[in-house]
């Protein structure tokens, strides 16, 4: 989502930014996550992510904590990209087996 914004190999890991966030099934708690860190972004000061760890994962309570690492936007440093307006349901999916963990989204841009 980041890589839409900007050029992620401009940003520095100089800060982090803890977010949590909590849903009724894997599917909102995949949309609070991606729109808690979406709203990073969008908040002034503007902090663009590029690392991101998951500290607390519960899939029984669908709750979230994570750090985002990256830096204040820039924009003499970080080229600007493509606006990401909203985090979407449209078709979003989560495929969790033994072997495969993938999510599918579509943002809104």
């Amino acid at each position: 989502m980041f890589g839409y914004m900007t050029e992620l190999t401009a940003v520095e890991i100089e800060k982090t930014m803890e977010i949590t966030a909590q849903g009724d099934d894997m599917i909102n708690l995949l949309f609070h996550f991606l729109d808690e860190f979406l709203f990073l972004m969008c908040d002034d000061p503007y902090f663009i992510v590029k690392e991101v760890e998951i500290l607390e994962f519960d899939k029984e309570n669908f709750s979230i904590r994570a750090v985002g690492r990256g830096e204040l936007f820039d924009l003499n440093k970080h080229p600007q990209g493509t606006e990401v307006k909203a985090i979407t349901y449209s078709n979003m999916q989560i495929y969790d087996e033994n072997d495969k963990h993938e999510v599918y989204v579509i943002i809104d841009i």
